[in-house]
């Protein structure tokens, strides 16, 4: 992996919060993390649970097994068929990909928090598209893992709440490269899908985003679907600079970068007929 300046959590290291033996970011409701995992501990044993291949957990040390069980959860509350939730676990599975998500999740809560409400976005988004399903799980994978890059950003950035320099909006924005470099050895059949979501869900239809400057004709479908869920929902999440918007606000925000020829209006009004759980 290409080495970034100023970036000084290693993806194969240790974070401060892991350290200390934090599970997850004060951010985020801990009863609610354990809520869901034990929901997801109900569903294994239910038809849906077939879906997660038993050797899998098996072989998981308890924290990688709580986290392919909150993402389980994730996944079969939001609808998604069975066949698709096993075809998810599997690529995880022969990606090494699991424990990336555990650390994240110890790393920073918030935004392994985030990570599963996009993909829960992208999953409305893909059934309200009528979107082939042999594509779902490809893309679920790429909104599960497209801020996995921000292992190498220290949570003194992801948690500040001060106006940060540029050097400092310099390192956040390296994740998707970062993300895209931890994971780009892989080889397995539909992998790129999930690395093109990866490195390019920053950029815009206008081509004023990052990394690259791509515009319309270069984003694949799937990546814009990606990027108006993630938007949408750090919208309408707290996060630590700020409070969260509710949907009316974060809808309107949508709107105007629509009209800005920023992100892809379609996505958009699909996901407007989301409702919450």
């Amino acid at each position: 992996m290409t080495a970034r300046p100023g970036l000084v959590v290693s993806l194969s290291g240790r974070s401060e919060c892991e350290r200390l033996g934090s599970d997850v970011s004060p951010h985020v409701s801990s009863s609610r993390i354990a809520a869901d995992a034990g929901k997801a501990s109900r569903l294994l044993s239910s038809d849906a649970g077939s879906a997660v291949p038993a050797a899998n957990l098996q072989d998981m040390s308890y924290p990688d097994r709580r986290t392919s069980l909150l993402i389980h959860a994730a996944l079969t509350r939001s609808g998604c068929d069975a066949a698709t939730i096993g075809r998810v676990h599997q690529y995880l599975a022969d990606a090494g990909a699991v424990p990336m998500l555990t650390r994240l999740r110890r790393h920073c809560g918030y935004i392994f928090a985030h990570s599963l409400k996009t993909t829960k976005l992208v999953v409305h988004v893909a059934r309200d598209m009528s979107v082939d399903g042999s594509e779902h799980a490809v893309l679920f994978v790429g909104a599960l893992l497209h801020d996995i890059g921000k292992l190498a950003v220290p949570t003194s950035l992801l948690n500040a709440t001060r106006r940060l320099r540029k050097t400092e909006i310099d390192a956040i924005r390296s994740h998707s490269e970062i993300g895209y470099d931890s994971l780009s050895d892989t080889r397995i059949i539909g992998w790129n899908a999930v690395l093109d979501v990866i490195r390019h869900h920053h950029e815009r239809l206008d081509g004023s985003g990052y990394p690259f400057g791509l515009t319309a004709p270069d984003i694949s479908w799937r990546t814009r679907c990606v990027t108006v869920c993630d938007v949408f929902s750090a919208l309408i999440e707290s996060r630590p600079y700020r409070p969260a918007m509710n949907r009316d606000e974060a809808s309107a925000m949508l709107s105007q970068m629509v009209a800005a020829g920023k992100i892809d209006g379609d996505i958009v009004n699909a996901l407007r007929r989301w409702r919450p759980e």
